[in-house]
């Protein structure tokens, strides 16, 4: 999956969390199932609605979501990231453009 790709995912799944952004980091909180209240962050929360799997919403959980929707290790660390600078700062622009939408 590409950028363009996870963001276009992501913008189908705006609607079924609560975001917030706090601290450069986006935090979604599910709004149905039966994880109804439990935190995600953007990666977690696509791979959970897209149906590719439940996963934690830690390192090694983010990791794995990642892996399963087929994003670099590098878009993991961009859209993770809590950074100002370069791809982290665009991607997460990006997200919160599609997110403010």
């Amino acid at each position: 999956m590409t950028q363009t790709e996870f963001i276009s995912a992501l913008n189908r799944v705006t609607r079924s969390y609560k975001w917030s952004y706090v601290n450069n980091t986006l935090v979604g909180v599910a709004k149905n199932g039966e994880l109804r209240g439990c935190t995600f962050n953007p990666i977690t929360a696509v791979a959970r609605t897209l149906r590719v799997g439940t996963y934690s919403n830690d390192a090694n959980g983010t990791t794995r979501a990642g892996r399963a929707l087929g994003l670099s290790q590098e878009l993991v660390d961009a859209i993770l990231s809590s950074s100002n600078r370069g791809h982290a700062q665009i991607v997460r622009g990006k997200m919160l453009n599609v997110l403010s939408n």
